[in-house]
């Protein structure tokens, strides 16, 4: 038994992760629209966390 309120629910893997994705997209857009960054910097990142793990 467990105990969640009726009012949540259990999100599947493909629902988490898409949720996930749009939020990151949604982060990326406002920091690119202000200037902050550019995509091409989030992907230089991605790729140096990609060589560090392994």
């Amino acid at each position: 038994m467990t105990d969640r309120h009726d009012n949540e629910r259990t999100l599947s893997l493909e629902e988490l992760v898409v949720s996930h994705s749009y939020e990151m997209l949604a982060l990326i857009t406002v920091l690119e629209k202000k200037g902050i960054l550019d995509r091409g910097e989030i992907i230089e990142v991605i790729k140096e966390l990609r060589d560090s793990q392994g």
